[in-house]
């Protein structure tokens, strides 16, 4: 059986700037891997290049044993909350209806098909999110519409899942939700990588953890992995552990809140994009 993901030696960027250096893993099919490192790693920008959205510099990206591009069809993407103009006038429901087409055009044709329709509500339900599904998706908290686009990467199905930060912003009860649901579509076959800052929430969920720091500091079992020692490697002196109990570590790191591109925040309104599927150009 052919890998979800294999990347060899991989390097590359945005606008110049190298995000990423010879990065190589490889992910096998049905498995889940948290995707772990300081603001500023890299991991936005490892999951955009898998996506399709950023190409390799060098070396070679082969997902679902094709290109990203070739995969897209098989793949179900979270982007992060700021990567989204929630200005645009687009319902929940249209949000999500753009998970099953490759442009905003399919929207009217959505329109037209029942049992599309109920695809989306069935999304929508596994996110308890239904009930908003005829609201402006800019008009939800936060926490919410971190749900509607993790409906939006469920509705069409996918074999892979590739979410960035898909618990931020959700209270405790949310948090563990979406925990939960990882884990019922792991069980159901689907291969997952995600990021998050959680290191409790990937020695929980996770088969795998890969610690990035532009270059992958380590990659295997959270067991192995997910140690005071590799925390102080990827984090550069910068993470605090707070306190352990058995495998679970909580982690406060000095720099959570910088970006990957320091120039984002003051050009971001300018290059932000509507809520849409994969066609967004990444920037992380």
């Amino acid at each position: 059986m052919v890998p979800a993901i294999e990347v060899k030696s991989l390097t590359t960027g945005y606008r110049g700037h190298r995000a990423i250096e010879d990065v190589s893993f490889s992910l096998p099919q049905g498995k889940v891997m948290g995707l772990l490192g300081p603001n500023g790693s890299g991991k936005s920008t490892l999951i955009k290049t898998l996506v399709g959205l950023i190409e390799p510099w060098e070396g070679d990206v082969c997902v679902l044993g094709g290109t990203p591009r070739e995969a897209r069809r098989q793949v179900g993407y979270m982007p992060q909350a700021e990567d989204i103009d929630w200005n645009f006038p687009v319902t929940v429901r249209e949000v999500v209806a753009m998970g099953l087409y490759r442009k905003a055009l399919g929207l009217d044709r959505f329109r037209r098909r029942s049992e599309e329709q109920d695809r989306i509500m069935t999304a929508l339900k596994r996110l308890s999110v239904d009930h908003l599904a005829d609201r402006q998706a800019g008009e939800l908290s936060g926490g919410q519409q971190r749900r509607v686009l993790c409906a939006r990467a469920l509705v069409r199905n996918p074999d892979l899942f590739l979410l960035d930060e898909p618990t931020a912003g959700l209270d405790t009860r949310s948090e563990q939700e979406m925990i939960d649901l990882l884990g019922e579509l792991a069980a159901d076959g689907a291969s997952i990588v995600f990021c998050t800052h959680d290191i409790g929430c990937a020695a929980e969920c996770c088969d795998l953890t890969l610690f990035l720091n532009r270059q992958v500091v380590t990659y295997g079992p959270p067991a192995t992995t997910i140690t005071e020692e590799m925390l102080n490697r990827t984090f550069e002196g910068h993470a605090l552990v707070m306190g352990a109990e058995g495998n679970r570590l909580a982690l406060s790191s000095h720099d959570h809140y910088e970006r990957e591109d320091p120039h984002r925040d003051r050009e971001h309104a300018r290059h932000s994009h509507p809520v849409r599927g994969h066609e967004g150009r990444g920037r992380g």
